[in-house]
């Protein structure tokens, strides 16, 4: 039997798709997670970008997809008693739960979660694009002068901390055509 250079090609190319396939498959976490405290739930998104092909810019629509850990209810109290309460939260660590990470590509933001409370917010912008980005965020209805982090270059990453009052928050890149291509999303600041 002889082989050819294109049918072993295209042997890797699908031995390599299917090992990439069932890795994408989350595996248990380390320590009491992985015991079945949580349970795997697999999201989707439909993301559309503008990308140039051959001198035309053309739509590609995508679909991401990507998994999350939703923990199962606690165990009865008789069994929680052989283990011991995690240490409460000292009051250090207040600010670190008031963090959010804002992912940038074109043209689309992410934000890590849809809402942060109320006061000192330290916002995290990852510009994981090709272009540079930025970020302004308003309270929606107010006429003041946005607060902005500055223009972050690909593969960068800018980290900035603001005082916001309770509201709805636009977000928003200022830099040209940006924001008419989609580059917009809302925050709730409770």
């Amino acid at each position: 039997m002889r082989f050819t250079w294109k049918a072993v090609f295209l042997a890797a190319a699908l031995l390599l798709f299917m090992t990439a396939k069932s890795a994408a498959v989350p595996q248990p976490l380390p320590g009491n997670l992985g015991t079945g405290e949580c349970e795997w739930q697999r999201h989707s998104k439909r993301v559309v970008k503008r990308v140039r092909r051959h001198g035309k810019v053309r739509r590609v629509v995508r679909v991401r997809h990507w998994w999350t850990c939703v923990p199962l209810p606690a165990a009865p109290a008789a069994a929680a008693t052989s283990i011991p309460p995690p240490p409460a939260p000292s009051p250090e660590s207040e600010p670190e739960a008031n963090r959010l990470a804002v992912k940038s590509a074109e043209y689309y933001f992410v934000l890590s979660r849809p809402g942060v409370k109320a006061g000192e917010v330290t916002i995290e912008l990852n510009n994981q694009g090709e272009d540079a980005h930025n970020l302004n965020l308003r309270l929606e209805g107010s006429a003041e002068e946005p607060d902005e982090i500055a223009e972050t270059d690909s593969g960068q990453r800018t980290v900035a901390t603001f005082d916001l009052p309770a509201g709805k928050y636009r977000l928003w890149c200022s830099l040209p055509e940006h924001e008419e291509k989609g580059m917009a999303t809302t925050l709730v600041v409770e």
